[in-house]
């Protein structure tokens, strides 16, 4: 077929092709088509003279004559439906787009008042493109070579040796006659079937011999004979899964193989076989989705990513049966790896505590499988790694035997941030996708933190001083007023002379003299529990919490003596055993403030209006 179709190609662009290739394609071929998918039209390379179209070229749209061609009673009523959903434009369009490869569909049509099988095949042109959707439509006659596949013994003995070492049975079935041929039958049930009997009962007796009472209802049903032919029109295969009667899972094949004049089915071929294998590897994919959709549930669903990595390590533990899971965070500043977070199973201890700063230079060679996303296992480290070598010596005094390790890869940043681990994995060691996705869903989790912790942070801090801002302010004044904290400090403080210096020095001054006056309130208030805040262009605030009254005006006092020789800033502050009012306690200390400011002023001789202001309020 490929030599063929190969050989049409060269015809469309040499008109002056050998006598004996157009005489091959004439005695093959019903018609080929040049299709331009993009204007629905084509163009005839070769039309069989009986049906042959009115017109050359690109003046029919192929759409309107591909249906008005099956809906004059050409194309087999059964195969009607497959026939038109086929070479619908808009789902050809569609195919190619997906993957511009040789499409096929098989169906019966009227040649001569006869139903005949032919095959339509749609080869895209060698340079298809999005600009270029020419594809070459070809319809041949099948019917001749799958009528010759019913008595051809050949093919039969190729299908029984290739068979023989799976099939329990394979019986070529003579529909037509009601007779059949034993291909291939396992010798153990051998004497249960018979050429000499008919179809129906051969397949009876397979059903009541060799298939559990339960599913012999089924089976009965699948291989009635009188519903067979409906059942597989348009189809290569029709398919049972059931028990048999030893325990065992096992599958049933119809497969059509011939097929009369009129188009009726006229032989098949049945097969069974056991299945046992399949069921197991379903089984074991069907733990390894339901593993990874529990991972996935957890993440999505825990607030609490330390309580959520626990839950994983308990799945990926389970499902390698390993005696521990485990994550291990990298730092690269002090080149040392440390476990995380830790799964033990039942009867075994935990080695957390032992596995804190260990070095890196004890994962080199994990780091170097790594950094290339691969992963590393070992079956048997005695076996696999040098007795005298580091990480042999390491993972022995741990008693792991065997592992699975899986990095945490920081794609945006290129490069290892931990590792996931399981010791001495007992089941699925065959397959690594669990552990490959789970580290992937940590890490996309832990990306979206990051991200989530980043927009919180931003919310909440000024981006030039990076301290925080007024909304981070007014958040924490409020939890202050609800809650029950006791000692509290509130310092008010303003930058001198910052409108001066911006509109005389430019702003590149004024905001030396701003990053200036936060270095010297830092200096003052480093506590952990001192924030500072800037809530204006010129104004910061600091919460002391937690901090005697004493305590709090000494630095306050210690404050304002620095600022006597140097006015960066003027500040005031009010101590509160509790704070019940956010605005009287901001207030008081910002009287506290514009009374300091005055003192600025009149240092320099100018008057202070506004605090002239607030001192009459």
């Amino acid at each position: 077929m490929k030599k063929k179709i190969s050989l049409f190609k060269s015809l469309h662009l040499n008109s002056k092709a050998s006598e004996e290739a157009m005489s091959l394609m004439y005695s093959s071929f019903y018609k080929i088509l040049r299709l331009n998918l993009k204007k629905d039209c084509y163009e005839e390379i070769m039309v069989f003279s009986k049906e042959k179209l009115p017109d050359r070229g690109y003046s029919h749209n192929f759409s309107d004559w591909a249906k008005n061609f099956a809906m004059t009673g050409n194309i087999y009523k059964d195969d009607m439906e497959e026939y038109l959903e086929f070479i619908d434009m808009k789902k050809i369009k569609n195919r190619f787009q997906e993957a511009p490869k040789q499409y096929t569909v098989k169906y019966r049509r009227n040649i001569d008042g006869i139903m005949r099988w032919v095959s339509l095949d749609l080869i895209p042109c060698q340079n298809y493109s999005e600009k270029n959707q020419i594809v070459y439509l070809y319809v041949r006659d099948i019917h001749d070579s799958l009528s010759k596949e019913l008595n051809d013994s050949h093919l039969l003995q190729t299908v029984s040796e290739a068979i023989t070492r799976s099939y329990l049975a394979c019986v070529y079935m003579d529909i037509e006659n009601n007779t059949s041929r034993l291909i291939y039958v396992d010798e153990k049930i051998r004497s249960y079937l018979s050429e000499s009997n008919s179809i129906q009962e051969t397949l009876n007796n397979s059903i009541i011999f060799f298939t559990a009472q339960e599913y012999q209802p089924r089976m009965m049903d699948f291989c009635n004979l009188n519903t067979l032919g409906e059942r597989l029109k348009g189809k290569s295969i029709i398919t049972s899964e059931y028990v048999g009667t030893g325990g065992h899972f096992c599958r049933a094949n119809f497969i059509p193989v011939g097929y009369g004049d009129n188009g009726d089915l006229k032989s098949v071929i049945y097969t069974n076989r056991f299945v046992d294998g399949e069921i197991i590897n379903l089984r074991g994919q069907l733990e390894t989705e339901r593993v990874l959709v529990e991972c996935l549930t957890t993440l999505s669903g825990s607030e609490d990513f330390a309580e959520a990595n626990s839950k994983i390590l308990k799945n990926i533990g389970e499902f390698y049966d390993g005696d521990r899971a485990y994550t291990f965070k990298i730092d690269y500043e002090k080149q040392t790896a440390t476990n995380e977070f830790e799964w033990c199973n039942t009867n075994t201890r935990s080695q957390k505590n032992l596995l804190q700063d260990i070095k890196l230079s004890f994962f080199s060679r994990w780091l170097d499988l790594f950094s290339k996303k691969d992963i590393v296992f070992l079956s048997n480290i005695s076996e696999e790694l040098d007795g005298n070598s580091i990480e042999f010596n390491f993972l022995n005094d741990l008693e792991i035997n065997s592992i699975i390790v899986t990095p945490f890869y920081d794609n945006e940043n290129k490069k290892v941030t931990g590792f996931m681990g399981v010791g001495n994995p007992k089941r699925n060691i065959d397959t690594d996708i669990v552990i490959r996705s789970a580290t992937t869903y940590i890490m996309e989790e832990k990306l979206k933190q990051t991200y989530t912790e980043e927009l919180y942070r931003m919310s909440y801090s000024d981006m030039m001083t990076k301290t925080l801002n007024r909304a981070a302010f007014i958040r924490d004044m409020k939890k202050l007023a609800e809650g029950n904290d006791l000692n509290t400090g509130i310092l008010y403080a303003d930058v001198n002379g910052l409108k001066y210096t911006n509109d005389n020095k430019g702003h590149e001054a004024g905001d030396i003299l701003i990053e200036s006056a936060v270095s010297l309130l830092k200096k003052y208030f480093s506590r952990k529990k001192d924030k500072l805040y800037r809530i204006g262009g010129d104004e910061f605030v600091v919460i002391s919490s937690d901090i005697s009254e004493k305590e709090f005006q000494t630095v306050v006092a210690n404050l304002k003596d620095i600022l006597k020789s140097k006015w960066i800033l003027s500040c005031g502050g009010a101590w509160f055993q509790r704070i019940t009012d956010i605005d009287q306690a901001t207030k008081d200390a910002e009287k506290s403030m514009y009374r300091n400011k005055a003192d600025y002023y009149a240092s320099n001789g100018h008057a202070d209006r506004r605090s002239m202001r607030t001192e009459g309020n």
